[in-house]
């Protein structure tokens, strides 16, 4: 039995626009609430943030873009380790800020590359200590804490 031609065709059209749509990955979403979701996920090619501060490290190990909406409105807190020495990563609009806990916004290993098209900010200080919370608890009256296990 032969299969017609214009069949294929629709099969093959299916196919390439399903995973079109599968290649730019929102973050944060259902399926992708994280960077590194995003990231895990081989069928991202692009991550995009939203605009908004995402503190969260991450991890790079494959070639992708991360793009966000400008330097200004998008910025991810914490440390982003690009590595492997076929990785190609794109930056684009976005911040990158190691203040605080991260001690480098952008570390680059192994023959990783790392590009940037346009509106890239990496800001590399340190500003005291890292808390341990993310609300600053740590540094009010501690007498209330117990030392008894729960």
């Amino acid at each position: 039995m032969r299969c017609p031609v214009g069949f294929v065709c629709l099969v093959l059209c299916v196919l390439c626009a399903s995973s079109a749509l599968a290649d730019v990955c929102t973050v944060p979403s259902a399926p992708h609430p994280t960077i590194q979701a995003a990231v895990d996920d081989a069928a991202c090619t692009e991550i995009v943030l939203v605009a908004q501060v995402i503190a969260e490290s991450v991890t790079v190990f494959r070639s992708l873009v991360m793009r966000g909406g400008s330097s200004a409105t998008t910025t991810i807190s914490g440390q982003v380790t690009v590595t492997g020495d076929s990785t190609e990563f794109n930056l684009q609009d976005l911040r990158l800020d190691g203040s605080g806990c991260a001690p480098v916004a952008l570390d680059v290993t192994d023959g990783a590359q790392v590009t940037s098209q346009q509106d890239v900010v990496v800001v590399n200080t340190t500003e005291g200590p890292c808390p341990i919370f993310a609300n600053g608890f740590e540094s009010g009256n501690t007498l209330g804490w117990s030392n008894a296990l729960p």
